[in-house]
């Protein structure tokens, strides 16, 4: 707030030319005031009002600001909040899903690996089948033939597996997604919520602008009236002291005329 010495008015205590400053809070936002120039603690605190009180209108219109002001804070804060926690969401579910993809990684390469090596062993065993032929009894043939559906039982196990892991890093990845779309929406959202709240204030802002002018020209007109009321008075007294002119100005004639009636009659 600006500081100004003033001569006009003293504070009672010090008897010395108190501060000029402006009042910055509710509904008496621009309204200057006088204090105690002294420092603490010898200050004696407020002198008085140099500004008239503000309108109703006025005073509405500042404490809207206000209060759209602390609002507006308070959102903020509260927003701030919520996007941090959704960024430490987002940061964990990143982590996690770090881990699990590497997770997933190894157990894919041990998937093929495990699958190679039943590969290998399918096709030892079918080659061994075959190179026996004929001369294999019928019940190495049975065991043969059992390990091997054994082996593809294996294989075809390890291959839905692998299509569960392959499935559970889509749906995390679309989780990841659709968090990341929300929070765009919202701080687009919320944005927007913003930018309707700055246009309320500049309404208001130009509102209490124009108020401030009709304060003005409002003063101007009482400063005519006072001026106009002072000549009023100035000439209300010159007109008195005209007929107290005039009034003397008659009993004097009055007595001259009765000195001429007496003469007259005698």
């Amino acid at each position: 707030m600006g500081i100004e010495n003033s001569a006009l008015d003293v504070c009672s205590e010090h008897r010395m030319p108190p501060e000029r400053r402006v009042a910055f809070e509710g509904f008496e936002t621009g309204r200057r005031f006088l204090v105690c120039a002294q420092p603490q603690p010898q200050n004696c605190g407020f002198v008085g009002w140099v500004d008239p009180e503000w309108p109703h209108t006025m005073q509405n219109a500042l404490l809207k600001l206000w209060e759209m002001l602390e609002d507006n804070k308070s959102a903020r804060r509260d927003d701030n909040l919520e996007n941090s926690l959704k960024n430490h969401q987002l940061t964990e579910e990143k982590r996690n899903l770090d881990a699990n993809y590497d997770k997933l990684v190894e157990d894919v390469n041990q998937l093929f690996n495990a699958q190679e090596e039943r590969v290998m062993d399918l096709s030892y065993l079918k080659d061994k089948m075959n190179a026996h032929g004929a001369e294999s009894s019928s019940d190495v043939v049975a065991v043969m033939k059992t390990e091997i559906e054994k082996k593809e039982a294996e294989i075809m196990e390890f291959k839905g597996k692998y299509s569960v892991l392959m499935n559970l890093a889509e749906a995390q990845g679309r989780v990841i997604r659709t968090q990341k779309a929300n929070h765009l929406k919202e701080k687009e959202k919320l944005s927007e919520e913003n930018y309707n709240l700055k246009v309320q204030v500049d309404k208001l802002t130009n509102s209490e602008e124009k108020l401030n002018d009709d304060i003005v020209v409002l003063n101007i007109h009482i400063d005519g009236l006072k001026k106009g009321i002072e000549n009023l008075i100035k000439r209300g007294d010159e007109l008195k002291l005209q007929i107290a002119d005039q009034l003397m100005a008659l009993e004097k004639n009055q007595e001259k005329l009765k000195m001429i009636r007496d003469i007259l009659d005698g």
